[in-house]
């Protein structure tokens, strides 16, 4: 047998090794999607833009997760949170949102600088800051939290805590409704805790310290995080209180709360 072709046999086993090793690993991804999904970090600060190069600019500091996009999901994924972030920065008056994070950066640049076309002497500046990491990641579930703030002159900016709840078999956002199996249940058991917790007697208004529910009625937050071990509760300010009074926060174990979970 010759050299040669001892040399290409030893190739043709070791390619076809590889293969199966791929398959296999490839086998293994679609069974356990929760192990495979994996992510880094980004970051966009004023020098990752030209209109920054020889002007001032506002402060920008943004630091995102993205998911590594080797499955469909985690593309999913990447889409629901970038419009997540977009809307930060989205003007409510405004007829159209942004097409990326970047572009709507941008556009935060832009009215910086039209702001000191008009006002030269003005000593505002702008500034943005926003940091993501994973609160929570157990079964089906992975959970999202965002820290963000925005000043774009006044007396004073806007930060927020965001929850995004992400069914990791399909990569969608899940509401409220798909996260509780009786949310009317819980939205009770959340109120009675609320009470005792801010001192609201029951059977005075809800809105008698001063908190201001729409129709002085109780409200879940936007904002709700189903983690491991507990579910939290977020109303970011202007939610339910003033300003001054800050983000209003109730946690509860989910031995407690368990009966009224989808996950």
């Amino acid at each position: 047998m010759s050299q040669k072709f001892i040399f290409l046999l030893l190739v043709f086993l070791i390619f076809t090794s590889c293969r199966d090793d791929k398959s296999e690993a490839g086998e293994n991804l679609d069974k356990d999607q929760t192990e495979a999904l994996s992510f880094y970090n980004e970051s966009l600060s004023s020098k990752d833009f030209k209109a920054c190069e020889n002007t001032e600019c506002p402060t920008i500091r943004v630091n995102y997760l993205k998911f590594r996009e080797d499955q469909e999901v985690a593309k999913t994924m990447n889409r629901y949170n970038e419009n997540n972030l977009i809307k930060i920065f989205s003007n409510t008056e405004a007829d159209t949102i942004a097409p990326s994070l970047k572009a709507a950066i941008k556009g935060f640049v832009k009215d910086y600088q039209y702001f000191k076309s008009d006002f030269p002497d003005s000593e505002a500046g702008y500034e943005v800051e926003i940091s993501q990491s994973v609160l929570s990641r157990d079964g089906d579930l992975l959970v999202l939290e965002t820290d963000f703030y925005l000043f774009t002159g006044g007396a004073h900016g806007y930060g927020a805590k965001l929850f995004t709840n992400f069914d990791i078999a399909s990569g969608e956002t899940l509401t409220k409704d798909e996260l509780f199996s009786d949310l009317h249940a819980f939205k009770n058991f959340a109120e009675k805790e609320f009470r005792i917790k801010y001192e609201v007697p029951e059977g005075q208004s809800i809105n008698s310290k001063g908190f201001f529910f729409e129709n002085d009625k109780f409200a879940l937050p936007e904002n709700i995080a189903l983690t491991k071990n507990q579910v939290i509760l977020i109303y970011n300010r202007y939610e339910a209180a003033s300003y001054a009074e800050g983000e209003l926060k109730l946690s509860f174990s989910r031995n407690k709360v368990n009966q009224w979970l989808n996950y």
